[in-house]
This record gives structure tokens, C-alpha cells and sequence, in this order.
């Protein structure tokens, strides 16, 4: 089964988190479902609310009124503020324990312990689309991992590098009071450093990747399965429960996350490719430059992954639509006029962020953005 296949990934990544005092869910192994924790972390999330909400005060400070400041600098603390203040807007429904995003993890997983048992999909397609479903959740495992490590290492290894970019620094001079706050303050960094990453990952790749691929792979294994045309009122049923499934996402993810998470993509996609091309020759002279090739490629594979999944279930809800027609005007079924209209009602899926939907060409297009964007930055500067 396809989202089954990243469970343990998903648990994974979920006891990293409480490592970091937040416990929003578990999995409950004797009653194989996710269940959804009451504990009280009000306190913890004022406190991460309140230190993204001083980075991005104090980044837009710090880039408006300082004197001085060249292009790449700007450009680095902008891919800071953009890329805190999105991914903590995405990540706060995992820490905040919204209880529609643990029933969408508890559909999927009934629903496929009776879907596939209906089908006469090839295990070779199914083996497929289950590895891209665990290579999404691999990837959001390596990143939680990984996003905390890099920054407490480009802490230590740039140990002048101010906190909170550029606000506050000390030296041998420095008032107790003014050390003091230094303290308090690089402690509330690095929590953050740790949390909101790795809340990040279980929202964006797990969660939400996680789903979409699983969605397309269900679209996909009942497009080409044995019995499709053969039985078509089961298919449509099917089709049925898999556009709830696809209702109950965008319900999840319409609103704020998708959005965010394209807004994310997008803006730390192209000042990082920005500062790359800048950089040019001195991009490996620090260690803390290499973040930004790797920021760049991250968004890429997030842009054209997400966007070509999401745009794959569209098409292929599309093409099976027209199936079904084809198939109904082949069969003498005596109940042909029920099943017309069922047909007939059913419109394509479409996964939707805000008041639109991503299609086949909405990665492509995205991608143009990005690069448009960055030469006007490259003409610009």
C-alpha cells in the first residue's frame, strides 16, 4: 500500500520533533491510527511565534535603515526572513495540533486497507508509486535531520556572525545586561533553529507530498487497472471516494499551507539561485554559502515535484472521466441511465491553493517566474 509505506518514516520524524518538547500526535500501534495529543504547548508556541516575528522585524530593519549593506548581504537576509517566516506559517498547524490534518493521515490509511484489495492493478505499478511516496518522506527525514545540524555547525563555525542578523553582538566590552540578552537570544534562535525545520519537513513532505503522491498513485493504479472497464458501477464508486479524499485535502491544505508553501518555493528558489550567481567564485570560500545552492535545488524538486504530482492527478482524473464514457456507451447495462448521470457529475480533481488549482503547466510556469525574476535581480544589482 502506498501511503503505509511511509509510516515509519512519518514516526520517525514525529518522535525527532518530540525530542524538541512538542508532541502534536502520535501513532497508536494497538489501534493502528493516528491520535492527537491534548498537551499544552501554548507557551512554546508564543515563544517560536514570538522569535520568528523578532527575525523578520528585525531582518527588515536591519535591510532598510543599515548603512552599507551590499546586495548579496541583502539578498541573504531576505532568503532568511522569507524562508523562517513560511516555513514557521506552515508548519504551525502540526504544532498547534489541528485535528483535520490527523483524520486526512487516518482516511488515507482505512482507505487503502480495502482499495487496492478491488483492483487488478500490476504489483510493479504499485511498487512504483510506493517508492516515491517512502523517497518523499526519506527526504523530509534527511532535512529534519540535517536543517538543525547545518545550523548550529555555521554557529560555531562563524561565531562572529551576530545574532538575528546583525541586532545584537558582543565583545569583551560588553555589559553582563548586554551579554545577557545575547544569551537569551541565541538560545531562542537555535529552539527555533530546531522546531521549526523539522515540524516544516512532516508538514511538506510527509503530510502533504506525502498524500499527493499517494492520491496520484491511486488515480493512476484505477486507471490502469483489469477491472475498470469491466466493472464500471465499482470504478465509479471509487472515483467517488477518491474525490472526498481529494475534498478533505484541499480542505487541509487550500487555504494556508499550499499557498505558503509555493510562496516558500518560490522566493527562497530564486534569492538563493541569486546568490549563487553572485557569489560566483567566492560561493565555497565559507561554509555557510553551500546553504544556498542546496536552498535553491530543495525548492526546485519541491516546485516540480508537488506541482507535476498535483497536476498528474488533474489529467488523469480528466482522461479517466472520458473512460467511463467510452465504457458506458460500449455496455448494455440496464441501469445505463443511473450510471450516465453518475458519470456526468463527476468533474475532474483538482488540488487548489486558494482560488485556483495546479495543472500540468503550473510547474513550468512557476519556474518561468523564478528565472524571470532573477535576471531582473541580476539587471537590477
Amino acid at each position: 500500500m502506498l501511503f503505509e509505506a511511509g509510516l515509519e518514516v512519518m514516526i520517525l520524524n514525529l518522535e525527532l520533533l518530540a525530542l524538541f518538547g512538542f508532541k502534536p500526535f502520535f501513532y497508536d500501534r494497538e489501534k493502528n491510527k493516528f491520535i492527537r495529543c491534548d498537551h499544552d504547548n501554548r507557551v512554546k508556541i508564543i515563544l517560536i511565534s514570538g522569535t520568528v516575528a523578532a527575525l523578520v522585524i528585525n531582518g527588515i530593519h536591519t535591510t532598510t535603515f543599515s548603512q552599507g549593506l551590499t546586495s548579496t548581504k541583502k539578498a541573504f537576509i531576505g532568503t532568511f526572513v522569507l524562508g523562517y517566516w513560511t516555513a514557521c506559517t506552515v508548519a504551525m498547524p502540526v504544532l498547534t495540533v489541528c485535528q483535520r490534518y490527523v483524520d486526512l493521515l487516518n482516511m488515507m490509511r482505512f482507505f487503502e486497507s480495502g482499495y487496492f484489495k478491488q483492483l487488478g492493478c500490476s504489483s510493479k505499478r504499485v511498487r512504483w508509486w510506493k517508492f516515491r511516496v517512502q523517497l518523499c518522506n526519506l527526504a523530509a527525514t534527511i532535512v529534519s535531520f540535517f536543517a538543525p545540524v547545518a545550523g548550529f555547525g555555521i554557529m560555531s563555525y562563524e561565531a562572529k556572525i551576530p545574532t538575528f542578523l546583525g541586532s545584537i553582538s558582543v565583545n569583551m566590552e560588553s555589559s553582563w545586561a548586554h551579554l545577557m540578552v545575547f544569551v537569551v537570544f541565541f538560545v531562542l534562535q537555535a529552539f527555533m533553529w530546531c522546531v521549526v525545520p523539522v515540524s516544516f519537513c512532516i508538514m511538506v513532505g510527509s503530510m502533504c507530498c506525502g498524500t499527493c503522491v499517494s492520491m496520484a498513485g491511486y488515480l493512476s493504479c484505477l486507471n490502469n487497472s483489469n477491472k475498470f472497464s469491466n466493472n464500471l458501477a465499482n470504478s465509479l464508486t471509487l472515483y467517488k471516494q477518491l474525490s472526498v479524499l481529494v475534498g478533505h485535502m484541499n480542505l487541509c491544505f487550500r487555504g494556508l499551507v499550499l499557498p505558503t508553501i509555493l510562496m516558500y518555493s518560490i522566493s527562497v528558489n530564486i534569492l538563493g539561485t541569486y546568490l549563487c550567481v553572485k557569489l560566483n567564485g567566492q560561493l565555497f570560500a565559507n561554509v555557510g554559502n553551500v546553504l544556498f545552492p542546496l536552498l535553491a535545488f530543495e525548492t526546485f524538486l519541491l516546485i516540480m515535484g508537488l506541482g507535476t504530482t498535483a497536476g498528474f492527478t488533474n489529467k488523469t482524473s480528466i482522461r479517466m472521466v472520458r473512460k467511463m464514457r467510452v465504457a458506458l456507451l460500449k455496455k448494455n447495462l440496464g441501469n445505463q441511465g443511473y450510471i450516465r448521470r453518475m458519470i456526468n457529475a463527476c468533474s475532474p480533481m483538482r488540488i487548489r491553493f486558494g482560488s485556483n488549482f495546479i495543472g500540468m503547466s503550473t510547474p513550468l510556469v512557476m519556474t518561468c517566474f523564478c528565472l524571470k525574476s532573477l535576471v531582473r535581480l541580476l539587471l537590477l544589482f
